[in-house]
């Protein structure tokens, strides 16, 4: 196991459990069956649907049902979203979809049904993440004490700590990516001062995201007098072909950016078992890392630089981590209480 994570008094039933495992964004609904035993967790079933095809979230998982042959019976749901649940329900903002606990449980059959953020799944799954599940950036392989945290550059920027210990696990789900971003050098001050002008407060969201690259690469095009083209994320962080300079010059600061960002979390959440790094723009840059450029900025936090020098970074590579999160958000004990 890359993580180690003490759980203090939870009780592991030796008796199977199941339960659907969902994962919901703007675009997509993954749903999946996951069956625990004894800790160990296996998610079987996976699907992803288009969520333009369907009504609402209860018309997907009728359908969802339909494809597995079938309505299984289940102990839990669990159902990960991209935003802020408040009060069991969230209303997406670029989707037409309310989703609720009490009627996702009307339409799974399930014992015990939660409604919870991405991160917040990511967050849980931190402790069932193998060796193969995520890749070392450094060589720090083992924190100290017994918080984990979670973050990461997708649409937006995401971060949530997972705490466990004798009360644990217990997850925060944070708004990290709206913190103010700050510069670290002259470069990064010049970033800062192109974007100010444009957008006035500059967030750490604004470039740790995919819109947040299209920022950064604007702003270094200006600042090298070059010529910015109308190019996608996904452009940018395409590094081949000649014409890539300015695309390799945004990369590079972003990763400068986000190895500092990553210091700068693990010490605000005091995350020294692990900071790790998800979203989809990290694990398609691993190629491109400098690890010991990543953890000489990460490390840089005097005057606590050998706290942060002694926590482990790691990118998430599992495909199906918040599902794994999601099936393990509830206890043995809450499901069977």
């Amino acid at each position: 196991m890359t993580a180690h994570f003490e759980t203090g008094s939870v009780i592991t039933s030796s008796q199977p459990l199941r339960g659907l495992v969902g994962d919901i964004g703007g675009t997509n609904a993954r749903f999946a069956i996951a069956e625990r035993v004894a800790g160990k967790t296996t998610l079987a079933n996976f699907k992803s649907l288009e969520c333009e095809d369907y009504k609402d979230v209860y018309d997907a998982l009728t359908g969802y049902f339909a494809m597995i042959g079938g309505k299984p019976e289940l102990d839990f749901t669990v159902v990960a979203v991209a935003g802020p649940v408040k009060d069991g329900a969230i209303q997406f903002t670029n989707l037409d979809w309310l989703v609720r606990e009490d009627l996702l449980g009307q339409t799974t059959g399930a014992r015990k049904t939660r409604l919870i953020n991405d991160y917040a799944a990511l967050a849980f799954a931190l402790p069932h993440l193998g060796d193969a599940d995520t890749k070392t950036i450094g060589a720090v392989k083992t924190g100290f004490g017994n918080v984990h945290a979670v973050m990461g550059a997708g649409t937006g920027f995401g971060a949530s700590v997972l705490v466990g210990g004798e009360f644990g696990p217990y997850c925060l789900s944070t708004e990290s990516g709206h913190i103010s971003f700050a510069p670290v050098n002259d470069y990064e001050s010049e970033i800062l001062r192109v974007l100010r002008k444009k957008y006035g407060r500059v967030t750490v969201e604004m470039l740790l995201s995919g819109p947040g690259l299209v920022n950064l690469y604007h702003a270094i095009s200006a600042i090298r007098g070059e010529p910015a083209h109308d190019f996608t994320p996904a452009q940018i962080t395409h590094l081949d072909g000649e014409d890539a300079t300015g695309s390799r010059y945004t990369v590079e600061a972003f990763l400068d950016i986000m190895a500092s960002v990553c210091g700068d979390l693990s010490l605000a959440h005091g995350a020294t078992s692990g900071m790790f790094i998800a979203g989809g723009i990290a694990p398609r840059l691993i190629k491109h890392i400098d690890e010991l450029r990543f953890r000489a900025r990460m490390e840089a936090k005097a005057p606590l630089a050998h706290i942060v020098a002694a926590t482990p970074s790691r990118i998430i590579i599992h495909p199906y981590a918040a599902l794994l999160g999601s099936a393990n958000a509830l206890t043995d004990v809450q499901i069977t209480a």
